[in-house]
């Protein structure tokens, strides 16, 4: 196992070290034969992790996202962060940072990134992926729209992976929580659970 796992803990984002482990160990074997695909970028956080796994089996991450922030990181809302505002252009722009973290821990050939929103990515990309971790926007329409978008890519066999389910409003939203529930009454099997992320194996 890689010794930069420890060091990914600290890249800004909303991943639990263990949560990043869980992706770095379904993405070691199961990212085999094609490539991953992850909804929601952010600052790169998640997309090493998985990146980490690719690189040492060969393969390759597609991070997809379109670096705008979703609802709850605009300016002045509850997660706004402004050091990943454009001030120049009045926008959240989390890409720089992105780069520089995949360029930082030397993914380069094995993280590639689209700026794009998920559906019309999911249009552009015909193979079958062995591995999909969903973390973007957590809108009920966005994360149906993310799961019905990518769910028929996945290969028999491969992971579909989802972060931030919540067994309680109070918890957390709910959205990630229903697409998880939708997929294993289509096909898809529990894996393994740490903390909000869910690991399922397509078996249908």
């Amino acid at each position: 196992m890689s010794n930069f796992l420890k060091e990914f803990d600290a890249i800004k984002g909303f991943l639990a070290h263990e949560e990043g482990i869980l992706l770095y160990e379904m993405a070691k074997q199961y990212c085999t034969k094609s490539f991953a695909v992850e909804i929601g970028s952010y600052c790169g956080k998640s997309a090493c992790y998985i990146g980490q796994a690719c690189k040492e089996n060969g393969t390759y991450l597609v991070t997809i996202d379109h670096h705008r922030g979703s609802e709850e990181q605009q300016f002045g809302a509850e997660y706004f962060d402004p050091e990943e505002y454009d001030y120049k252009n009045n926008r959240v722009d989390t890409l720089p940072t992105l780069t520089k973290n995949i360029a930082k821990y030397k993914l380069n050939s094995h993280i590639k990134a689209i700026v794009d929103n998920s559906k019309s990515a999911s249009k552009k990309i015909n193979s079958e992926i062995d591995f999909l971790f969903i973390d973007g926007s957590h809108t009920f329409e966005s994360a149906r729209n993310d799961y019905e978008s990518w769910k028929n890519k996945i290969r028999t066999g491969g992971i579909l992976s989802i972060h931030d389910i919540y067994d309680s409003e109070l918890e957390g939203g709910q959205a990630p929580k229903e697409i998880y529930e939708k997929a294993m009454t289509e096909g898809f099997k529990l894996v393994k659970r740490v903390n909000s992320l869910v690991a399922l194996k397509k078996i249908t």
